[in-house]
Parts: C-alpha cells; structure tokens; sequence
C-alpha cells in the first residue's frame, strides 16, 4: 500500500485564509482490466499535483478489492482514505477542498462530492429530509455547508481512517432481496459499506460543492430535423426504429 505525507495549504472552510498543514493520505481504486486512459490521466494528474499516491487493484471482485485495500490503509498511519472509481473526473483543487473540510469539520467522519448517476440524471447517494417532487426527486435547501447523508459513491471520497477501523467487517457485501433475487431491495456492496458506516455511529456528508465529472458512453445521431443530439447507448435501438 502507497501512502503518501502532503504539506497542503488547507482552505479555512469558514473564511477565506489557507492554513498550511502536513496530512498523511492515500489513495486507492479498483479497475477494469480495460478502462478510459482519458479519466486515467486526469485521475493521475490530480493527485500527482498534491503528492497523493494511488494504489489501483485489477481483480473482478470489487468489494473484495475494496476490503483489501482499505485494510491496508487501516494498518498504516494515513489519516485518511480516499477512494476513486476509474470512471470519475475531478480536479486536485476539488480533492484538496474535501481534505479541508473533513480535517476541520470534527462532525464529519466521510465527505464526497456531488455525482450523477449514469444512464438518469439524479443524484448518487440518498439524504433525509427535503421535500419530495418526484419519484427519484427531492427539493433539499442548501446552505453551503455540506449535507448529511445516508448512503453516497465512492467516486471521489475521502474518509476518516480512525473512524474506519472502529467499523465491524465486513465492510462490504452484496445481499439479495427477501425473494433471493438481485432486484428491487437488493443491498449492493457499496451501499452495504455505508449503512456499516453509520452503524457504527459514523457520518457521511455529500458536498455541492464539488461537483464530479461522470463518464460516460453516449451515441451521437442526427434527429428527424438533422440535428446533431446524444441519447443513451440503452435508448438506441428504440430511437433507431422509431426513425
């Protein structure tokens, strides 16, 4: 496991002066044997700039890969964790905002960005409270603070290792529904690891803040007026016998 000391001048969520302090980070994420060398790069070039290493796991197990990975950092003397899909776009001045918030803020044991879901345009994550004006909407004020949730990604997200290595394993496990089946109430592995998180009387916290880049596959096609539109790769056959 890769760890890494970085002396970072912390942004001072609370006013606009930088604080300059040594933290002690790493870096993890799992990959597909094949993947994007274009997020690669801009994954690389973020933490290169704040001195983070990056330990990346190739196996087809992700929650396995995960476990391991995250064991290794519990071990170590990191203070925090950071965790990245392969498929997440962010930049070193976003990482380095979440870092300063989770250090100051004694509240909040997890922090992450703000993300869209692939393939539907709502958020990854769930929160309480808000108004509900849709079946995968709600209505949430937002003050500039970052905002409890109660599941989230692991895109790009930092987390306390003290607070980690009070968390029963396993950290992650997938469970069918009550009928056996990987539908409906299934519980994936990431979920599993955060409803562990706040089992174990941890936070997590979703900042607007930092909005994360998605990748995605689209299809780029003429419509019926001959302008250019992108649909999704699932939607394209319909699309294409309704043309």
């Amino acid at each position: 496991m890769l760890t890494g000391s970085l002396l970072a001048n912390l942004y001072t969520y609370r006013s606009e002066t930088t604080v300059e302090k040594s933290i002690r980070a790493a870096a993890i994420m799992t990959a597909p044997r094949y993947e994007c060398v274009a997020s690669r790069n801009v994954i690389e070039r973020g933490l290169k700039t704040l001195g983070i290493p990056l330990t990346v796991s190739g196996g087809v197990f992700y929650g396995q890969c995960m476990q391991k990975m995250l064991t290794d950092i519990a071990n170590s003397n990191c203070q925090y964790a950071i965790t990245i899909d392969s498929d997440t776009l962010f930049t070193a001045d976003q990482l380095l905002r979440l870092i300063s918030i989770i250090d100051q803020e004694k509240d909040i044991d997890a922090i992450t960005g703000i993300q869209a879901r692939r393939g539907k345009l709502v958020m990854l994550g769930t929160v309480d409270g808000g108004e509900q004006i849709g079946p995968d909407e709600k209505r949430i004020d937002w003050c500039g603070y970052p905002i409890k949730a109660k599941t989230a990604h692991f895109g790009l997200t930092v987390i306390d290792v003290e607070k980690l290595r009070h968390v029963p394993k396993p950290w992650f496990l997938a469970t069918p529904n009550d009928d056996g089946e990987w539908e409906g109430s299934k519980t994936d592995d990431d979920v599993w690891f955060w409803l562990q998180w706040e089992k174990a009387g941890n936070s997590i916290f979703i900042d607007p803040g930092v909005k994360l880049g998605h990748v995605e596959e689209m299809v780029s096609v003429f419509d019926d007026n001959l302008q250019p539109q992108h649909i999704y790769i699932q939607d394209w056959e319909q699309h294409a016998k309704s043309c």
